[in-house]
């Protein structure tokens, strides 16, 4: 350890900032040659692109420093409203957190992008190609490309970048840190399954804020409850539940599982197994932690605390004609983000691995076509996340291999998924703690499909979709319920698809109408129903 930052304190005292010698190369219009090298950038101020402008950058290397504090917020080159940029080559270096390490130079929330260009007008952003690019280590998005959009709604776009390229680049562990849901609600749940240093860790980074000393007497649980006290939970929702940790809880608890609150006062909570049921009792004396609001602690803790934008090894948002091909990525946290987009391709590209989403094509994109990859999940969450009414995509000839959580389709409108193939992308079911999650709700592992079809819209459609011709090669802990269609569905067409490996149910809710469904080999079909936004997390 005093080696470790005997050398930490060395880095820091020899750091020299290039900024300056590559602002005054980038000081010009035309053609900018970097030369081969490495540039030590900090990031505090960064190097302004402009348009018509090509960046020779090969074999120059842009190293990051070896330390960052709380928070850190980085970007190396940056424009507003740039058109006609091509930036062949050059390589991003950082050193972004691995909880797989025990020591860690970078905090979790640090944030460092590479090339960030935003807009402002219409046609201010257009023309833009980064081919060669190489990154390791980067805390955000190495390429990030975004139009004008506001908070207001999820799916407006008032200005389009325009016609965006990613050719053959090379991004490897690169993109926003993410803990991935349940990570660390599941050391604080069940420590004994972690290292020490994993577990004080985890004490470290959770929403402690959200935990509470309890004692139990009767049916009681007692606390001081002044404190943003617990309310009667009401709706069957995750920030209305609350789970239990700790060695010496009584008998009659579940550690791990969700309890709902009965009874509310300033010294004690009676909690029941289910919504408004009666109270369980304790029958004894015990100890230990409640942890409450867990769409926080467990859903939403899947990113750190305090951390910035800019997921994905590239992150496109707000633009048309994409094209993303030939590219080699891989991430500690979501892959690759496209959102809002029109227009896009996203071909012969290799995933190498994602602690998180794999394939992220987020909400509200159009006319979509992906082809010929190679998505190796490795245990991340979703090998594929369709989200939010994605409109016209086609997805063909594709490996989607060792997700998480499955394939998550979410609202889709004209949706095809044809001759692609699936192998094992359930792990996150798997009973090893270190491989699956263990989910709230049960204190059981995971029972995610391996493709589903959901609604973030209570009341909504979905369709029409065409599933055929696909083979799903099923992991040992895949459930029986391998495919699930949401309510509401309509023109659904899922036929010669194969399954191998055990007999599965494809499960389609009543409410799906103008369905065919049928010639499934290794599938049955059963009509019952399913919820709306099951398995989302």
């Amino acid at each position: 350890m005093k080696a470790f930052l005997t050398a930490l304190l060395f880095t820091s005292l020899v750091w020299a900032d290039d900024s300056a010698k590559l602002t005054a190369l980038f000081s010009k219009h035309g053609v900018v040659t970097i030369p081969a090298g490495e540039y030590q950038l900090d990031g505090s101020k960064p190097i302004s692109l402009r348009s018509n402008t090509t960046v020779m950058a090969h074999g120059a290397r842009f190293i990051l420093p070896e330390t960052l504090p709380d928070q850190a917020r980085v970007v190396l080159f940056a424009g507003e409203n740039i058109a006609h940029l091509a930036w062949h080559g050059g390589e991003f270096i950082g050193h972004v957190f691995d909880p797989a390490k025990k020591y860690n130079t970078w905090e979790p929330n640090a944030n460092t992008k590479g090339i960030e260009i935003t807009t402002t007008v219409a046609g201010g952003t257009h023309d833009l190609l980064f081919r060669e690019v190489k990154s390791n280590g980067m805390a955000a998005a190495v390429i990030g490309v975004h139009g004008k959009y506001g908070k207001k709604s999820e799916s407006e776009v008032e200005h389009y970048a325009e016609r965006v390229a990613v050719e053959s680049c090379t991004l490897l562990r690169s993109g926003k840190f993410m803990w991935d849901y349940g990570y660390l609600w599941q050391i604080m749940t069940f420590p004994e399954h972690y290292e020490p240093w994993e577990v004080e860790r985890a004490k470290k980074y959770f929403r402690t804020d959200l935990m509470r000393d309890v004692t139990f007497r009767g049916d009681q649980v007692r606390f001081d409850n002044t404190t943003r006290p617990l309310v009667v939970s009401k709706p069957d929702e995750p920030q209305e539940v609350i789970t239990f940790t700790g060695q010496d809880l009584p008998k009659s608890l579940v550690r791990g599982r969700q309890y709902f609150v009965i009874e509310s006062t300033p010294d004690f909570v009676r909690v029941s197994e289910t919504l408004g049921g009666a109270p369980v009792q304790f029958g004894e004396a015990g100890a230990g932690s409640l942890i409450f609001l867990i769409n926080a602690a467990y859903l939403g803790a899947y990113a750190p605390t305090g951390s910035g934008p800019g997921k994905g090894a590239f992150d496109i948002v707000g633009a048309r004609d994409v094209r993303v091909t030939g590219c080699q990525l891989s991430a500690i946290g979501d892959t690759m983000h496209i959102q809002r987009c029109r227009n896009i391709v996203f071909a012969n590209n290799h995933i190498l691995g994602s602690r998180m989403g794999a394939f992220f094509l987020a909400e509200f994109c159009q006319n979509a076509t992906i082809t010929g990859n190679l998505v190796d999940g490795t245990n991340g969450s979703r090998v594929i996340s369709v989200e939010k009414s994605c409109t016209d995509v086609t997805m063909t000839g594709n490996t989607f291999r060792g997700g998480g959580r499955g394939s998550w389709i979410n609202q889709p409108v004209n949706f095809i998924m044809t001759g692609n193939v699936f192998i094992n992308n359930t792990t996150k079911n798997d009973p090893d703690p270190r491989l699956g999650r263990i989910a709230f709700q049960t204190a059981q592992p995971g029972r995610f499909p391996e493709l589903y079809f959901t609604l973030y819209e209570p009341g909504a459609t979905y369709g029409p979709i065409i599933v055929k011709d696909n083979i799903f090669q099923l992991g040992e802990h895949c459930p029986e319920e391998a495919v699930t269609f949401a309510p509401n569905g309509h023109d659904l067409v899922f036929t010669g698809n194969t399954f191998q490996n055990k007999p599965v149910t494809v499960v389609v809710d009543p409410t799906c109408i103008h369905s065919m469904i049928e010639g499934n080999l290794g599938a049955k079909t059963v009509k019952k129903p399913v919820d709306f936004n099951h398995g989302r997390r």
